[in-house]
């Protein structure tokens, strides 16, 4: 058995480079860490494109609520959210349960909506997150 996962280790390598490179000449340049997170933890509810669900679940692309809320988005991803919100004039009653994630998932992915949802020009430390974290209620 060990001696076939020898044979495979370079093909893993290989592979490995050519999704990079075919990401780079597809792409541009290397997707956002925050991009994946996002698309594995978020976008089942909020949408690929942080779209949302009409008036269950609020949208993240270009919302007054999280540009507002800025520093309190660590927590909201986090702990979730059980509380009326209104977001870009429409109220959202639902519950936004906690989200299982790390702390530098977490920074990852403040900053990939930062930039591609909010449009801020603002990117999060992980010692940022973490201190916003301790204020969690």
């Amino acid at each position: 058995m060990k001696k076939w996962l020898n044979y495979l280790a370079p093909f893993s390598i290989v592979g490995l480079i050519a999704i990079f490179i075919w990401n780079v000449a597809t792409h541009g340049q290397i997707d956002h860490p925050g991009k994946f997170t996002y698309e594995k933890k978020c976008a089942g509810c909020h949408g690929d494109k942080g779209e949302g669900i009409e008036t269950l679940i609020p949208p993240l692309y270009a919302v007054d609520f999280a540009i507002q809320n800025f520093d309190s988005l660590p927590c909201i991803i986090k702990k979730g959210i059980n509380r009326t919100i209104v977001v870009n004039g429409i109220t959202y009653e639902q519950p936004m349960y906690g989200v299982e994630i790390s702390q530098v998932e977490l920074t990852n992915l403040i900053n990939f909506m930062a930039r591609d949802f909010f449009s801020l020009e603002r990117e999060v430390s992980s010692d940022w997150v973490k201190e916003q974290l301790k204020s969690c209620k």
